[in-house]
């Protein structure tokens, strides 16, 4: 459960998302460049750019998210969070985890959870995969996404010997993730499991 598609973040996003690996083609290209240009037996002349063609990726604003966006990314880091809490065998840092995905009230019982699988020496393995068919707006401060995750390959799994020891989910579990908007963020407040086939 450590990643959903994209290793910490959106596509698109400074994180590991498309930016990163622009960078990252950018990088391998200039290394090929560099390998043939030494193979030859002398030194070509080359013209460098102006200085003003820098990109200066400071100087664009960033891209407002709609709410749409937020609540989406509230609900996968959600997942991610969660998976970071657990694997971090730490009720301190399990709950400075959390506290940004759930609301306080709902910490200590998530963190005594937890700790049940602490005490089995359990780790999360895997990750959901979200096939998201709806994001509503139900109220003001108040949202749900109906998604249609595939947890089967995401679960718990011994710490000592990596042996699998439990499932989420099937691969198509339609699931309703409720949330509400507080202290200017989105946060996962129930999960409604819908007993009715889904689809993607």
């Amino acid at each position: 459960m450590h990643d959903v598609r994209a290793a910490a973040g959106r596509g698109g996003t400074l994180g590991g998302g498309t930016l990163g690996r622009v960078l990252a083609a950018g990088l391998a290209a200039g290394t090929a460049a560099v390998t043939v240009v030494s193979c030859g037996s002398s030194a070509a002349p080359v013209a460098l750019p102006n200085k003003h063609a820098v990109l200066h990726l400071a100087d664009a604003p960033p891209a407002r998210q709609s709410p749409r966006q937020l609540v989406v990314a509230a609900y996968e880091g959600y997942w991610r969070a969660t998976s970071l809490a657990v694997d971090s065998r730490s009720a301190v840092r399990a709950r400075k985890i959390l506290s940004w995905y759930i609301p306080s009230s709902a910490v200590p019982t998530l963190v005594n959870g937890l700790s049940q699988l602490w005490q089995r020496d359990e780790i999360t393995y895997g990750s959901p995969v979200f096939h998201i068919m709806s994001v509503k707006l139900t109220g003001p401060g108040s949202a749900a996404v109906h998604d249609c995750i595939d947890l089967s390959h995401a679960g718990f799994a011994d710490k000592r010997t990596g042996q699998i020891v439990g499932g989420l989910g099937q691969p198509h579990d339609y699931l309703i993730t409720t949330l509400a908007y507080e202290h200017g963020r989105w946060l996962v407040t129930g999960a409604i499991p819908v007993v009715r086939p889904c689809a993607y």
